[in-house]
């Protein structure tokens, strides 16, 4: 193995595991399951490896790297829907990615989202990126960006309010 070749590997291994709690509280926001998360994030993280030597802007590698696990969220989230659930509870994921903030009624609301949506969501809530960045990682323009939070939010508070008007019955 050559001198690049060694310094490529530990550049994309410190990147990675710098990002990988946050990127994997995306892929949860996005999947709202912790083995399709995990899934996503592998997945995510081979994809990366592979074409990490054609980055040319090594600033542009957590919105690359997100770009990549966002549109590998899609691929799972499209593989899930065609497999049938065996009725196996949620289990939790390990490796310490939880949070202990997570909450599971803010995830299953999260599924009542399209997935362009809910992503948006996910990158300005979970990963506190900002309109542009999320325009970037999306490729779509801000006013996007901002539209659909706007609606997001909207569909989220009804989803949440009358999950707990449920709850208080």
């Amino acid at each position: 193995m050559t001198k690049p070749d060694i310094d490529r590997r530990e550049a994309f291994a410190a990147l990675f595991s710098q990002m990988a709690p946050r990127l994997y509280r995306t892929a949860m926001g996005i999947l709202g399951n912790p083995h399709d998360a995990a899934d996503a994030l592998q997945e995510a993280g081979l994809k990366a490896f592979r074409y990490f030597g054609s980055l040319a802007d090594p600033e542009a590698g957590p919105a690359w790297l997100t770009r990549i696990l966002v549109n590998t969220c899609y691929d799972v989230g499209r593989r899930r829907s065609r497999v049938m659930p065996t009725g196996l509870g949620v289990v939790e994921c390990p490796g310490g990615y939880t949070t202990p903030e997570t909450d599971w009624a803010l995830l299953d609301a999260l599924q009542h989202l399209s997935p362009e949506q809910r992503t948006t969501v996910v990158l300005r809530f979970f990963q506190d990126l900002s309109i542009p960045q999320i325009a970037q990682v999306m490729a779509v323009p801000e006013g996007t960006v901002k539209s659909r939070l706007h609606a997001s939010m909207a569909k989220l508070r009804a989803v949440l309010a009358a999950s707990e008007k449920e709850g208080a019955q």
